[in-house]
């Protein structure tokens, strides 16, 4: 199995918003509905994850990383305020 990265942004953790609606603004990026998709807490507690990024004390440390699948993808988060989307779908066999 191969990971090529579709989708890599920035977030602020600091800003107050969530990380989970960031990790789903960048997932709607790499599909045509995000509509269709099932909610990200069917793959993470969304809650664990905010609470994971969350800056009561201070930024989350920029070595922090959180890798999980979603869907037929591989979502990382870091404490650095990067969320990267990868593909885990296998690659296209070329036929003769």
């Amino acid at each position: 199995m191969t990971e090529r990265v579709l989708v890599r942004v920035q977030f602020d953790p600091a800003s107050g918003r969530s990380v989970s609606v960031a990790v789903a603004e960048a997932l709607s990026l790499v599909v045509e509905s995000a509509i269709d998709l099932p909610p990200l807490a069917y793959s993470i507690d969304t809650d664990s994850l905010d609470a994971l990024f969350a800056t009561r004390t201070g930024p989350p440390p920029s070595e922090l990383r959180l890798t999980f699948p979603y869907q037929r993808w591989q979502v990382t988060v870091s404490g650095a305020g990067e969320i990267c989307i990868s593909d885990r779908s296998e690659p296209e066999m070329e036929t003769d």
